[in-house]
């Protein structure tokens, strides 16, 4: 059975842990995260309800809006209204029900991007009245607020794919020597090996020595999107460049890569050559940005704040548990799941929260692509805060990047100086 789409919207965790004390009980002593994670696993076969009844004659009386946005097509009915838009403004679903604090809110107690507010439908229709996006804009956003991903075909120029791919092969023969790879099975932040292109590989940060991949993380349709997210120039702060693909399972971004505001990312694959069936194709859990959070400790979003804050405790255990929990939380919700099987030059971006992983590699064909991670500009990775890394390069006026692995300490190039903006250094 699958979970219609407007009531995991419009489920209400007080209201569910309110009607159903058992829940609540089960929530308060940790033996389920949320009544969320209940609902999607439980509650729903059992026929329990995490949403407020709707008067629809008494709702649409009281907001006007609504009869025209069904006659639109934003909904089927009034319930169906309330579900999916109308709770997200403050409206009531009838004349007695309790108002929330702020219904606009944030998913997560960690925030987000602007389309990760609860009314992010009505913000893009918004700038769309206004002028301020395109159709084709305000469609790439919505689809990136339901599923958490977007792909964009051809996104990057054939000149920019062969030279990036040129430095790509160039690196896994070893071209670039002060160039560090993590290779399954063998070890982390190793100097050039033979093993590189036969086992699951990531090489680190090749943007930091390589122009063309710079051109390809920063070509147009890619920062074109990364501007109506971050609304700000962006900055990248890690590759990982791959030869076959990761055979990673199933996890969240936002336990692994940690920026001084948590959920202010995103992460974006670019294919350099056509992804076959069977060569470890990147999978993802369509809408599975809207599932129960996972917290380290029962406190925190990622095992760096985990380990930073309780340095004495291991998340061995718990990084394990995550990848289960994602897996239960996917079946629950009925989650589709996708392979991106793309084309040479498509680019597909995905939110801090998308689950996705690698599927298993194949000895025949290779899986060469760029995985890079951008925050807004003025946004801090964590490996700023431990005292490794904190030079920002600038890139042809248009974004900045960064790297955890290479570089030293430097001013910030991201503020204009006295002489006008800085030249890029890399």
């Amino acid at each position: 059975m699958t979970i219609p789409d407007a009531e995991l919207l419009g489920f209400d965790e007080a209201l569910y842990l309110q009607r159903y004390q058992d829940v609540a009980e089960a929530v308060a002593c940790g033996e389920w995260p949320s009544g969320y994670s209940h609902y999607c696993i439980v509650g729903r076969t059992e026929g329990r309800s995490g949403s407020h009844e709707v008067d629809e004659t008494w709702y649409q009386k009281a907001y006007p809006k609504v009869r025209g946005e069904i006659d639109a097509g934003w909904a089927a009915n009034a319930r169906d209204h309330y579900l999916r838009v109308g709770r997200h403004r403050g409206y009531l679903p009838n004349k007695t029900a309790p108002r929330p604090n702020n219904a606009a809110d944030f998913r997560s107690r960690f925030g987000g991007l602007w389309v990760d507010l609860a009314n992010a439908r009505d913000l893009i229709r918004g700038r769309l009245d206004l002028g301020a996006i395109t159709p084709q804009q305000a469609a790439l956003l919505c689809k990136w607020v339901h599923d958490g991903y977007v792909t964009i075909e051809n996104a990057v120029p054939e000149e920019i794919l062969d030279r990036a791919l040129a430095d790509v092969n160039k690196a896994y023969e070893g071209g670039f020597p002060s160039l560090r790879f993590n290779v399954h099975g063998v070890g982390r932040n190793l100097s050039w090996i033979s093993p590189v292109q036969a086992n699951p590989t990531k090489a680190l940060d090749l943007h930091w020595f390589s122009t063309s991949v710079r051109e390809a993380i920063f070509s147009d349709k890619v920062l074109e999107f990364l501007h109506l997210l971050f609304e700000r120039r962006a900055l990248a702060t890690q590759t990982l460049t791959m030869w076959r693909g990761s055979a990673q399972d199933g996890h969240q971004d936002s336990a692994y890569v940690m920026y001084s505001l948590p959920m202010q990312f995103c992460a974006s694959w670019i294919a350099l050559e056509d992804v076959h069936e069977d060569s470890g194709e990147l999978f993802y859990h369509v809408g599975g940005q809207r599932m129960a959070e996972y917290l380290y400790h029962g406190r925190y979003k990622s095992v760096a704040e985990a380990r930073r804050l309780q340095p004495e405790s291991d998340v061995a255990d718990a990084m394990t548990e995550h990848v289960e929990f994602i897996k239960q939380k996917a079946y629950g919700m009925s989650l589709p799941t996708e392979r991106f099987l793309a084309k040479r030059g498509d680019v597909l971006l995905w939110s801090a929260d998308l689950p996705h992983g690698g599927s298993s590699i194949s000895p025949v064909f290779t899986r060469k692509s760029i995985v890079t991670h951008y925050c807004p500009a003025e946004i801090v990775p964590f490996y700023f805060e431990d005292g490794r890394r904190n030079e920002i390069r600038r890139y042809e006026g248009k974004a900045y990047y960064s790297s955890g692995s290479y570089g030293g300490n430097s001013r910030d190039v991201s503020k204009p100086s006295a002489n006008g903006p800085s030249a890029e250094t890399g």
